[in-house]
């Protein structure tokens, strides 16, 4: 049976949205200038977030599996020209990889059927169905072939690709498979790239060079993405007043009519303080591996260098952001902290980077929020493939005056500035533990074990105002436990993430001060030794050791 009136080539398309979730389909469709005549999803506060999005839509919080097609035809009311579905991707995504690629059994691997069923029964003019690059690859890729070939069956001439959406303007690593069916014999050719760039700084020059031969603009960067949201709040509540001096293409486009007033969703969330003390030491573009080993979790213990490439990471301001997932607001699931705070993103954040407007709210509780951004298809690369499924059904001339396609968005010439030192980071910077530190304590508790005594915030000379952390006084040993950060650790020196000149000349004060203490008291008789804090404690503690018995046979040999 089909219910798709002739077209009216007077009216635009009409869709219908399954597994909406927040409704990132529906938004890059409607700014295409389709009509959703219905839309439905399962969970009830992304539904309550797409209702006050979509206010003129019939959306149902209603799992699909409980309406016939007959039943959405009827609630559709009207003419279905596409149908769009996103069916849940957890069980095919590496994330949720249990037994193989997804979990035997689980009913969620069936729900692409709903859609399937529903497109026979509509015959539209075409259908597009969004979900993780996993599901061509279960079973050897048979999974996929059984889709494409059951709806190449119902007459459609389905095209596959795996998306992108950085090489659309959209500020994100993101990959996702799109499957396109157009009624009939014609073949969807999917949309020709708008922007390019690498993914590895080691080739940046080979995609550069690629780039500027194809006539392409560069990638969209995360930091010319969020780099003009203000401080955070509390309550995510913000004042949407621009700094003019931090504005960019991209920002300006997802500001849209909230140039002033407010910007909801900007609150960060909480961070235990042992993932703060680790997050430290990741720079940006760095993960878990520039953590010390010795400071990471049990769990990382016997993982490879190569693994989890992206847990603990801090996105690069100067790349786009990689995938953001559905668990964005824990730094430890991957690159989810911020360029330059010591934070995850916030919902705004990440809304941004999926392309959301600042006029998009979000319902819910955090988990929530996070869900429904993290499972959304990019408003921006919806648009760009609602506009080629539109030159397909009605032809270029037709389709470009009724369904416009999205003006590509221009790159910044040059990245907003840092940010100013955050009210956070400038409280913990002041309460940071200047004694007892938790690399002092290791430290100690390493030498106790090792037999040793010695006394803590010793000081060994009366000219020197420093004490040192550990001091063995009858051998005129004395030791400092040596922060990275305020004292200009070697291998962990970079320039600062805000406030750049403030912070070098106070890192390059506490170095020099170091160094004039060690002078004055090698030149008293004292031997100085420098412990970094992302030392393991208990090699320290055995190269101390050594040094203490050396010392004590220089004096056996002295008497």
């Amino acid at each position: 049976m089909s219910a798709v009136s002739a077209q009216d080539s007077r009216r635009p398309l009409r869709a219908i949205d399954l597994f909406c979730g927040a409704g990132g389909l529906s938004a890059g469709f409607r700014s295409a200038n389709y009509e959703i005549g219905y839309a439905l999803d399962h969970d009830a506060e992304a539904v309550e977030t797409y209702r006050q999005n979509h206010e003129d839509v019939n959306v149902e919080c209603v799992s699909i599996t409980e309406r016939t097609p007959k039943e959405i035809c009827e609630l559709a009311g009207g003419t279905v020209d596409v149908v769009l579905g996103g069916p849940s991707c957890q069980t095919f995504s590496t994330a949720g990889r249990k037994n193989g690629w997804v979990r035997k059994g689980d009913p969620r691997n069936d729900l692409w059927r709903q859609m399937l069923a529903l497109v026979d029964y509509l015959k539209p003019k075409a259908f597009l169905l969004e979900n993780v690059p996993g599901m061509l690859y279960w079973k050897k890729g048979e999974f996929g072939a059984t889709v494409l070939d059951e709806f190449g069956q119902l007459g459609y001439a389905v095209s596959k690709q795996i998306l992108l959406a950085a090489d659309y303007g959209v500020p994100q690593r993101r990959r996702r498979l799109f499957l396109v069916g157009i009624l009939g014999d014609k073949e969807f050719q999917f949309p020709d790239p708008t922007h390019l760039g690498g993914w590895r700084r080691d080739s940046l020059d080979l995609w550069e060079k690629k780039r500027k031969e194809r006539g392409l603009l560069r990638h969209v960067r995360a930091w010319e993405a969020i780099g003009d949201l203000p401080e955070t709040s509390a309550s995510g509540r913000v004042s949407a007043k621009p700094d003019k001096g931090r504005l960019t293409p991209f920002s300006r486009r997802m500001r849209g009519r909230r140039q002033t007033g407010e910007i909801t969703g900007h609150a960060a969330f909480p961070i235990s303080t042992d993932n703060l003390d680790l997050i430290r030491y990741v720079p940006q573009g760095g993960t878990w591996r520039d953590i010390p080993r010795h400071l990471l979790p049990d769990r990382y213990r016997g993982m490879r260098r190569t693994d989890s490439t992206n847990l603990f990471g801090r996105l690069a301001p100067d790349l786009p952001a990689y995938t953001i997932t559905t668990q964005f607001n824990n730094v430890t699931t991957g690159c989810f902290t911020h360029p330059y705070y010591d934070r995850s993103l916030t919902p705004r954040e990440a809304a941004r980077l999926q392309t959301f407007p600042d006029t998009y709210d979000f319902s819910g509780n955090l988990s929530s929020v996070c869900r429904q951004i993290g499972n959304a298809v990019p408003p921006l690369l919806a648009h760009v493939l609602a506009s080629a499924i539109a030159e397909a059904v009605l032809g270029k001339e037709q389709a470009e005056a009724m369904h416009f396609p999205p003006r590509p968005i221009q790159p910044a010439a040059d990245l907003p500035a840092p940010p100013p030192t955050d009210t956070q980071t400038r409280k913990r910077m002041t309460r940071q533990s200047r004694r007892d530190t938790k690399p002092e304590v290791l430290l100690r508790k390493a030498l106790t074990a090792k037999g040793l005594r010695y006394r803590v915030d010793y000081q060994p000379v009366e000219e020197v105002r420093s004490k040192a952390d550990i001091v063995f006084p009858r051998l005129r040993l004395a030791i400092f436990v040596h922060g990275c950060f305020w004292h200009g650790c070697p291998e962990h020196a970079r320039p600062t993430k805000s406030n750049t000149k403030w912070w070098a000349d106070k890192i390059e004060a506490n170095r020099q001060r170091d160094e004039e203490t060690a002078e004055k008291l090698e030149s008293a008789g004292w031997q100085v030794e420098r412990v970094w804090e992302h030392e393991d404690p208990e090699e320290a503690a055995d190269r101390i050791a050594g040094l203490v018995a050396t010392l004590r046979l220089g004096d056996a040999q002295a008497a």
